[in-house]
C-alpha cells in the first residue's frame, strides 16, 4: 500500500483542491470523483524493473491477460501472463516448447479466443480447451495485434497495419511506422507512431491530433471511448464526425501508470510496477479543482 499512497501524494500535488469531504484515495477524472483501491500484485517472472506493456480481459471468464518483460536470463524478451480477477491464486504464464515472445495479444470475446503475436507469427488460444495453435503469418515477427471482427496486426520493421479478412490481406496506413493502435466501432483507427505522434484515420483520411509519440498505451472502454496514457496521466481521444476536429484531452493527472484496461463493469484497472489497482466512481467529493495546473513534462 506504500506505493498507492505515494502515487496519490504525487497526484494531490498536481492540483490545488478545496476538500469538501476528505478522500485521500480519490482523484478527479473529467468531472467525476474516482476512488483508487489496491487489488493485488501480479505474479510473474518480472525483471527487476517491472514493465507491463498491455492488459486485456477475457470477459466470459473474468481473466486478465498482461504482456510483460521477463527476467534478463530468460531466452524470451516478452511473455504474456494471466490471472483470474475472481480468484488471483489462479494465475500463470503462457509458455510452450518453443520460443514465442508473445508481447502482442488481443481477444475475440464472442468466441473465447485469444490471439497472440510474436517471433513466429500469430497463434491462437482456445480459452475453453486451453489449446494453442498456429494461426497465420508464420515466420513473421508480429509486434502488435488487434481483434475486431477479424485480426489486424503489425510486423517488425514494417509500416502500416495489415488487415486479415479470411485468406485476404490488405495494408492500412501504409506510410506510418506503428507502435500501437486500436480500431473503433465505426472502423476509425487510432494509432501512435514513435516518431510522428498520435493519429486518427479512416481510409485515406488521416489526421494528426498530437505530436507526442511517447504515449505508453491505448485502449477502448466498453462504451467505445478511446483512452491513452502517458507519464503524466490518462488522456481521452475525442473523436468527431469530421475526423480533422478530433483531439486528445488529459482527463486525469495520475502518474506511474504502466498498463490500463477496463473491467466487466467498465471500471478502470491499471498497473503501477507489478501492483494492480481499481478506479471506480465514488460519491465522495474530490474538492474543487482550481485553474492553476502543474506544467506538463
Amino acid at each position: 500500500m506504500i506505493l498507492l499512497f505515494s502515487l496519490l501524494a504525487v497526484t494531490a500535488a498536481a492540483v490545488d483542491v478545496d476538500v469538501n469531504e476528505p478522500c485521500p484515495s480519490c482523484i478527479l477524472l473529467n468531472t467525476t470523483c474516482y476512488n483508487i483501491s489496491y487489488l493485488f500484485d501480479l505474479q510473474a517472472p518480472f525483471r527487476k524493473q517491472v514493465v507491463i506493456h498491455r492488459m486485456g480481459i477475457l470477459r466470459s471468464q473474468n481473466k486478465l491477460f498482461f504482456s510483460f518483460e521477463p527476467t534478463i536470463e530468460d531466452v524470451e524478451y516478452y511473455k504474456t501472463g494471466f490471472v483470474s480477477l475472481d480468484d488471483p491464486s489462479q494465475a500463470g504464464v503462457i509458455s510452450g516448447a518453443q520460443i514465442f515472445n508473445f508481447g502482442a495479444f488481443d481477444i475475440d470475446q464472442d468466441n473465447d479466443l485469444v490471439y497472440f503475436g510474436g517471433d513466429g507469427g500469430i497463434f491462437i488460444l482456445n480459452a475453453n480447451s486451453n489449446s494453442i495453435a498456429a494461426y497465420s503469418s508464420l515466420g513473421d515477427t508480429v509486434t502488435n495485434l488487434y481483434y475486431k471482427n477479424h485480426v489486424y496486426f503489425v510486423r517488425y520493421n514494417d509500416r502500416g497495419i495489415i488487415e486479415k479478412v479470411g485468406d485476404n490481406f490488405r495494408t492500412l496506413m501504409e506510410n506510418f511506422p506503428i507502435r500501437k493502435f486500436v480500431v473503433t466501432k465505426k472502423d476509425n483507427i487510432v494509432i501512435f507512431s514513435s516518431t510522428l505522434g498520435l493519429f486518427v484515420g479512416k481510409g485515406e483520411n488521416v489526421h494528426r491530433i498530437s505530436k507526442n509519440g511517447y504515449f505508453r498505451g491505448i485502449t477502448i472502454d466498453l462504451d467505445g471511448n478511446v483512452y491513452a496514457w502517458w507519464i503524466d496521466g490518462i488522456y481521452k481521444v475525442v473523436l468527431t464526425k469530421n475526423l480533422q476536429h478530433s483531439k486528445v484531452v488529459r482527463v486525469a493527472k495520475i502518474p506511474f501508470i504502466g498498463a490500463l484496461t477496463f473491467d466487466n463493469d467498465n471500471r478502470i484497472l491499471f498497473t503501477s510496477d507489478k501492483s494492480l489497482y481499481l478506479m471506480e466512481p465514488t460519491t465522495n467529493s474530490c474538492g474543487v479543482v482550481k485553474e492553476k495546473e502543474v506544467i506538463r513534462a
